[in-house]
């Protein structure tokens, strides 16, 4: 029987049909899945822009954006003769980084002999706690950081800048200094800082990341400081600084003040203090070798003041140069006593009262031609004001202070025994020589000041003032000559060659309890020569002499006559008396 086979069976695909969402619902995925693309996109933006913002923005600024700085050449100061009292070099900041040195101890000492510091502080500053670079040393001279560089020392970078030196070694607390900034600090750098400095350029620009300048975004040109030119005179000035030190080492002095000025113009051509820095140097000085005192210190000016006292009866017509007055040998007011030290008793004019320098005289002239009935000594106090004293003179130096003056309602019964004499009240030298300086100049007082002229912007404006008239100022020029004369207490401040008017100063310095010290004293003497044609006015002040000798005339009158002899000559004055120089 046959067995038939089934053919095989072929299985059956099953097809699905796919299920088509409608189409509202298609939308409604769409805008889900568009929402959430454009919330991860938000999200991103927002924390690239606001949470890590500033960090992109570094990064964009470090790749893109660049600052180019160029700091502004400081201005030059000169002497009167354009040689650079003051000027700027270019030098360099020595700086390392400590974990990149490999030899400590040469580098310490090539960074030490360059920059003239220690080495332990050039080492203390690179084995500083917790920097990564330390600038070892500052404003290093471009040629003695070009020396260590070609030691090529591992850690080691230099860095360009400037520094301000000043060649001339002289006149170092009137000059002034500038800190590491190149900003003034003191004297004539402090005071013109403005005008010396100059403006820094910036120039702010996009680069590539090759460093090629893409856009300048901002571009402010770099303009140098003005050079200021002054009236000081190099040779008067180093005569200044040394006859200064000589005479405080001859008479062991606590301080010397030595002022150089022309009368006409006002300009300083010297001033200069002992003690000093040594060589020049401000950086190296103390606060007492850095003090301006003919500016910052003031004192009793004693008889230099007795020229406030005649000028006010000469300008007024209230007295002559003969008007007489008896002189005793002493005079009582109330409980004050006042004597002499110079002058014989007896009836003298007023130009030999102030020829001897006489107390007595001077103060009875005032009490006798400067009061007003119910008003005693009015007219003195309101020439005290006219001549400027109790306010600063305006000099353009830091630090100037005005003095001290009564007012006219707090004189007492015996204000006119020491007013009148110059006690009582304080003036800085400055006051003085201005005073002084106002008669030489035939009554008209003229600022004193030490820059003549700013380049770019012309001479410096001064002012001027007639403060007597002329004829009461030049009568009190003569019987200033008398002063200088044989007969008079400053026949040691004669210079041969020239007439000299000026006067003496003798003063006790005043106690910590408000007495009078009877070893301690000041020294003046101030005067003008030529008296007819003054092309110089010079004033000594010497403060606590020693050695038994303590009259202005003894001690700073030879010391007046040397530094202004210098100054006539170095200015090329014609001597109006040759008949002395010859004997002389």
């Amino acid at each position: 029987m046959a067995t038939r086979t089934a053919p095989p069976r072929t299985p059956r695909r099953r097809t699905r049909t796919p299920h088509t969402p409608p189409p509202e619902r298609r939308i409604r995925w769409l805008i889900v899945a568009a929402g959430l693309f454009l919330a991860v996109c938000l999200g991103r933006a927002v924390q690239m822009q606001v949470i890590d913002g500033g960090f992109y923005a570094n990064r964009a600024s470090g790749q893109h954006r660049v600052e180019l700085a160029t700091p502004a050449q400081r201005g030059a100061i000169l002497d009167r003769d354009g040689y650079r009292l003051a000027l700027t070099e270019e030098a360099s900041t020595i700086g390392a980084t400590p974990s990149l040195v490999t030899d400590p101890a040469r580098l310490i000492a090539a960074v030490a002999k360059a920059s003239g510091e220690s080495p332990d502080v050039i080492m203390q500053r690179l084995h500083a706690q917790g920097v990564s670079h330390v600038d070892l040393a500052r404003q290093v001279p471009e040629s003695q950081a070009k020396r260590v560089e070609a030691l090529q020392l591992k850690g080691l970078d230099f860095a360009s800048e400037q520094r301000r030196v000043y060649p001339s070694a002289i006149a170092a607390p009137l000059i002034g200094v500038t800190d590491m900034e190149g900003k003034g600090v003191a004297g004539l750098e402090l005071q013109y800082d403005a005008v010396l400095r100059g403006h820094d350029g910036l120039e702010i620009r996009t680069e590539d990341p090759g460093g090629n300048a893409i856009s300048v975004i901002e571009d402010q040109r770099m303009r140098p400081g003005h050079t200021v030119s002054t009236g000081i005179d190099r040779q008067v000035q180093t005569e200044a600084e040394a006859i200064a030190a000589d005479t405080r080492a001859q008479y062991r002095a606590k301080a010397v003040t030595a002022i150089v000025l022309q009368p006409t113009t006002g300009e300083i051509l010297a001033m200069a203090s002992s003690p000093a820095p040594l060589n020049g140097d401000y950086r190296a000085g103390t606060a007492d070798q850095l003090r301006l005192r003919g500016i910052t210190d003031q004192y009793e000016p004693g008889s230099t003041f007795k020229a406030v006292t005649i000028g006010a009866g000469l300008a007024t017509g209230r007295i002559t140069p003969d008007t007489r007055v008896d002189v005793g040998s002493e005079w009582q007011l109330y409980d004050g006593i006042l004597h002499d030290s110079h002058s014989d008793p007896g009836s003298k004019t007023a130009t030999e009262a102030l020829r001897m320098s006489s107390n007595i005289g001077v103060a009875k002239l005032a009490y006798e031609h400067l009061s007003s009935p119910g008003n005693r000594d009015s007219v003195l106090s309101q020439w005290i004001d006219r001549f400027g004293f109790g306010m600063p003179t305006g000099i353009d130096l830091p630090g100037e202070v005005p003095g001290t003056v009564p007012d006219y309602g707090q004189w007492s019964g015996t204000s006119p025994l020491n007013i009148p004499i110059g006690h009582g009240i304080a003036a800085t030298p400055i006051q003085i020589a201005q005073l002084y300086a106002t008669i030489a100049n035939d009554g008209v007082q003229v600022q004193p000041h030490v820059v003549t002229r700013i380049d770019g912007q012309g001479p410096v404006q001064v002012q001027r003032k007639r403060i007597m008239p002329a004829r009461a100022a030049r009568a009190l020029a003569q019987m200033l000559e008398g002063v200088v004369s044989d007969q008079g207490t400053g026949s040691a401040a004669a210079i041969p060659g020239y007439s000299v008017g000026g006067k003496t100063g003798t003063t006790k310095k005043i106690n910590a309890d408000g007495t009078y010290s009877d070893s301690r004293y000041l020294s003046w003497f101030v005067g003008f020569a030529p008296v007819n044609n003054p092309k110089v006015l010079t004033l000594i002040m010497v403060d606590e002499p020693h050695g038994g000798q303590y009259y202005g005339g003894e001690v700073a009158g030879p010391a007046f006559a040397k530094l202004t002899a210098r100054a006539l000559t170095t200015l090329g004055a014609q001597m109006d008396r040759p008949d002395t120089a010859a004997t002389g």
